[in-house]
């Protein structure tokens, strides 16, 4: 859930960011304007003929069988029921999609897609593939907040504060809590990196 609220975003925010360039901006909502009503009158023409077509063999089995015609419920109807039994409104659906859309349409654009790609890469690789010092402070230190420990304070013996971020030693297994707490992860990394450089 989660994880279609996020590609949603995504999608929707490099969607307007592509669509309200200063530069070429209009010309873009301008093309896309012009897929839109092209794909609505296709789409219209293909509901038509298979409005048509289902109609003619509903008429078809009405007339050689007896027994009542039940509706199946298509692949759109079965996939917006799941979505509602998840908790996900029509509108909260289609802006996810429309954003993911325009967000393909600018990493995939001839021109700008390399570069924002190229971007997109870069973040990525950033987010789930730490540099060097991060990995090798990750692995000397342990960061958590207070919810996630017994741990006590040495002095005051009272329980660490829940949103406080805590830091220890890998292997350490004292009872008390090693350091301080801090407000944010940030100011607990700066403290650890403290710790191992020398004075």
């Amino acid at each position: 859930m989660k994880t279609l609220w996020l590609l949603g975003s995504f999608g929707l925010g490099a969607g307007l960011m592509y669509l309200m360039d200063a530069d070429k901006g209009e010309e873009r909502r301008d093309m896309v304007r012009g897929y839109m009503v092209n794909y609505g009158r296709q789409t219209g023409d293909l509901l038509d003929d298979t409005r048509r077509t289902l109609g003619r063999q509903a008429q078809a089995v009405r007339a050689t069988t007896r027994m009542p015609f039940r509706h199946q419920p298509g692949f759109g109807e079965r996939l917006l029921t799941q979505a509602t039994q998840l908790g996900m409104t029509t509108g909260v659906i289609l802006v996810g999609c429309v954003g993911l859309g325009a967000g393909l349409i600018a990493l995939l654009e001839p021109q700008g897609g390399p570069q924002r790609r190229a971007w997109l890469r870069e973040k990525a690789r950033a987010y789930w593939h730490p540099t060097e010092p991060q990995q090798e402070l990750r692995r000397r230190w342990r960061f958590y907040q207070g919810r996630d420990t017994q741990r006590v304070d040495a002095h005051t013996r009272k329980p660490a504060q829940a949103e406080a971020w805590y830091v220890e030693p890998a292997g350490y297994e004292g009872i008390v809590l090693y350091s301080e707490p801090f407000v944010t992860r940030e100011e607990a990394e700066a403290w650890a990196k403290a710790q191992a450089s020398p004075l």
